[in-house]
């Protein structure tokens, strides 16, 4: 006697067209984000290891926005810094010509016209934060003063205000710089020589016109200290302009990190495309073939053999 049984086919099929559904869906929805996954339960035991990933290129995001900002503030200190370097040129070159004119014409405009620009360097800014502010880096750590002003005070201590240590800046990973030096540190000595000059002309005349045998052996003394106020703040301008470098070292090298560790989490979550489009393939050829199984298995009625 021969049975028709058809129970075990048929829920084959049917639990073959439900696969072969879910496989095309999930092929589907690969094809269409280019993802493995919506979300990290779709990774399995990868996802820990994503998350990590993924954690630490936000960290090197917001880093890579702290070195622009910095890059950014690092110009404007190149700036303040060349200006500052033609302050000094400008005074120490109306001493030279004084000195070799034997006339003191010129000599107090060229003087007060580099305090004037002191004062803009000294207080330059970035983003409202002032770029030789120290750690506290709010307000203005130079108060500006006429050089006759400057003559009347017993020294410039009342014009530097306090800023605190120098800034100190994370730029890699338990790697920290030294920012801008202090106002004071970059300025004073410019400007506490700017003020002995006037000082000495309120007691001994001032330095215009004809010079007296007395001014000019006083102006030729000033000349090789004025060369050694510039120097000193040539060498600090050199400083700058290496922590400038590092600062754009830093950023090459935090760039490279992101752009290594962006690709190796797109390798994880980004699908290949051939392949699900393989995948898919399958899956609806599977899908088809269980159709037409469960199609076949559900006409069949045992009416037909009892006839």
């Amino acid at each position: 006697m021969n049975r028709v049984a058809t129970y075990n086919q048929f829920f084959g099929s049917a639990a073959g067209i439900a696969l072969g559904q879910a496989n095309m869906a999930k092929a589907q929805e690969q094809a269409s984000t280019q993802k493995v996954a919506g979300d990290l339960q779709g990774f399995g035991i990868e996802a820990g290891r994503l998350l990590s990933a993924k954690t630490y290129a936000e960290r090197l995001d917001r880093r890579a926005e702290t070195l622009k900002a910095l890059e950014a503030r690092a110009d404007v200190e190149a700036t303040a810094l060349d200006s500052a370097q033609a302050a000094v040129q400008q005074a120490r070159d109306g001493l030279a010509n004084a000195a070799a004119n034997q006339n003191g014409a010129g000599l107090k405009a060229a003087l007060e016209q580099a305090l004037s620009i002191i004062d803009t360097a000294a207080n330059a800014q970035y983003n409202g934060e002032a770029i030789f502010g120290g750690e506290w880096g709010y307000g203005e750590p130079f108060v500006p003063a006429s050089l006759d002003t400057l003559a009347a005070q017993p020294n410039t201590d009342a014009n530097w205000v306090d800023t605190g240590r120098n800034r100190t800046v994370m730029i890699e990973d338990n790697r920290s710089i030294e920012l801008s030096r202090n106002a004071e540190d970059l300025f004073r000595p410019f400007v506490d020589l700017l003020r002995s000059i006037r000082v000495w002309e309120n007691a001994n005349g001032p330095l215009t016109g004809k010079l007296t045998t007395a001014q000019l052996t006083y102006v030729q003394g000033l000349i090789p200290q004025m060369a050694a106020v510039q120097t000193n703040l040539i060498d600090k301008s050199a400083e700058a302009g290496s922590t400038a470098k590092q600062i754009e070292m830093a950023v090459t090298t935090n760039d490279a990190k992101r752009d290594t560790l962006l690709a190796t989490i797109g390798d994880q979550e980004n699908v290949d495309l051939a392949e699900v489009a393989a995948r898919l393939s399958a899956a609806q050829t599977q899908y088809q073939a269980s159709a037409a199984i469960f199609g076949q298995l559900k006409d069949l009625n045992l009416l037909q053999y009892l006839r």
